[in-house]
C-alpha cells in the first residue's frame, strides 16, 4: 500500500493526490514490478459510494475503488469497479481477522 495525502484546499468533499507524489507511486510500483489493483479515499461525511465526481475521475478501469465512510463514526467500507458510461458495479468486501479487507471477486489479473 502507497498512501499519498490528498492536496484538494476542500479536503472533506473532494480529493486530489499531488502529481508529484502520484508519479513516485507508479515508479515505485514499476520498480517493484507490481501493479495498481486499487485505489482508496473516505468519504468522512457520505455514504460509501462512488459520487458523481468518484464516477468522473475513475481513470483506472482495472483498479477496484475502495471508498470509506466515516459518517457513522464506526468504519464503512466498500468496493467497486468503475468505468466508462458510468459503469458502477459494487464488488464484495470480506475483512479477515486481522481487520484488512480481502477481495473476494474477480482477483487481480497478473499482466503479461
Amino acid at each position: 500500500m502507497i498512501r499519498c495525502v490528498n492536496v484538494h484546499p476542500t479536503p472533506t468533499t473532494r480529493y486530489v493526490i499531488d502529481p508529484r507524489e502520484q508519479l513516485k507511486a507508479f515508479r515505485s510500483i514499476d520498480a517493484a514490478g507490481e501493479e495498481l489493483i486499487g485505489i482508496y479515499h473516505s468519504h468522512p461525511v457520505s455514504q460509501p459510494y462512488p459520487s458523481p465526481t468518484d464516477r468522473a475521475e475513475a481513470h483506472y478501469p482495472d483498479a477496484l475503488y475502495v471508498l470509506v465512510s466515516l459518517r457513522t463514526g464506526e468504519p464503512e467500507v466498500r468496493a467497486f469497479r468503475m468505468g466508462a458510461d458510468d459503469f458502477v458495479l459494487e464488488i464484495p468486501l470480506a475483512v479477515e481477522r486481522r481487520g484488512l479487507a480481502r477481495h473476494l471477486a474477480d482477483p487481480p489479473r497478473r499482466r503479461d
